[in-house]
């Protein structure tokens, strides 16, 4: 029987992972870097979805693999299929689970969200298999991310809401595969379109 080595238990304590930076504005039930002041959320019924922004992603290695000599990278093969997995996130949570038709043209009661992944911790250096001959390897998630996402009126394009931070791709331990990155990622995208959800309820509750 394989060894199971899991990863993140004990060594995560060395992140710093910050959930995002900035205060929590009771006014738009997001955690915020920056929001303009007396920003009104409750005039937009649609939303428009930028594709998810994968060009500048930049690789950092964790704490416990800072000896590592070699130099990691992340060459998304399955660029489409990730940009794929946000959008349906998004029309899922905004269409399905809420009221927020999701569409392609701009309008005045059309928000207009944009979201950028700046860079990215895998746990494991990118193309390690998931087993060996000794060990089967397991990971508390997929490794971290850094995000930056922008609310602006479709209309004018003028930055409503801008929310900068690091988020953990995965809250479960799973053997490294291909299959539960995937899963790690959709349930990530999926809490991003949630809670963007949330916050135009809330808006439109008050």
């Amino acid at each position: 029987m394989n060894k199971v080595f899991s990863v993140g238990q004990k060594l995560t304590a060395a992140l710093v992972l910050v959930l995002f930076t900035g205060t929590l504005v009771a006014e738009t039930n997001a955690p915020a870097s920056y929001v303009k002041p007396d920003t009104d959320l409750s005039g937009y019924t649609r939303v428009k979805v930028a594709p998810l922004n994968l060009d500048n992603i930049e690789v950092l290695k964790p704490a416990w693999e800072q000896d590592d000599p070699d130099e990691w990278s992340f060459q998304p093969e399955d660029r489409t299929q990730i940009q794929q997995l946000f959008m349906d996130a998004m029309k899922t949570e905004l269409e399905t689970n809420g009221n927020y038709p999701v569409v392609s043209e701009s309008g005045d009661d059309v928000l207009r969200i944009e979201v950028e992944i700046l860079s990215i911790t895998p746990y494991v250096k990118p193309g390690t298999q998931s087993s060996d001959s000794n060990y089967e390897i397991s990971t508390l998630g997929s490794g971290d991310v850094v995000v930056s996402a922008e609310l602006r009126d479709s209309s004018t394009r003028e930055l409503l809401i801008l929310v900068e931070g690091e988020r953990t791709i995965g809250e479960e331990y799973k053997e490294l595969s291909r299959e539960n990155h995937i899963a790690n990622v959709k349930s990530l995208f999926s809490k991003w379109g949630r809670k963007l959800r949330e916050t135009l309820d809330q808006a439109h509750a008050e």
